[in-house]
């Protein structure tokens, strides 16, 4: 089959880690459209899934993980920037290795200065909230998204 420029599939890992002290979620913030994610990314080929999320944290935020399991995987097919996207994204949930990782209320990430790292408060409902079904998968877990 020949390879077709509008349309791409691809395999994420991204983490689900909440604030303690108020249960907010830490969500990377995309300004056009307006929406917002767990942070993570792209698996590289020959890499788990559970190397991604540690690999991106460190270089994301420089931050280590702790307390990662596997919480769910969603499949979604969908429109982006003119083309279909097929996502296979597994999602762990995840707390931060220090204490003071909590504290910082926003950053820039660090291998894309154009993005920035927030908490997003329990029970938003917007901007919205992907990939779709993650939400869905949070409130199964007995968290809020």
């Amino acid at each position: 089959m020949a390879a077709n420029s509008s349309r791409r599939q691809v395999i994420k890992a991204m983490a689900v880690i909440r604030r303690p002290r108020d249960g907010a979620l830490l969500v990377s913030e995309s300004p056009d459209p307006l929406f917002q994610r767990p942070l993570g990314g792209h698996v590289e080929f020959a890499e788990y899934a559970l190397d991604t999320v540690n690999r991106e944290f460190g270089e994301e935020l420089g931050q280590t993980l702790a307390d990662v399991r596997l919480l769910g995987v969603l499949e979604n097919i969908f429109e982006w920037q003119g083309r279909t996207e097929h996502e296979v994204v597994f999602i762990y949930t995840a707390g931060f290795a220090s204490a003071g990782a909590y504290e910082i209320e926003e950053q820039v990430i660090l291998d894309n200065a154009d993005r920035r790292v927030l908490w997003r408060p329990a029970g938003a409902t917007e901007p919205p909230l992907y990939p779709a079904g993650l939400s869905e998968l949070i409130a199964a877990d007995g968290h809020r998204p």
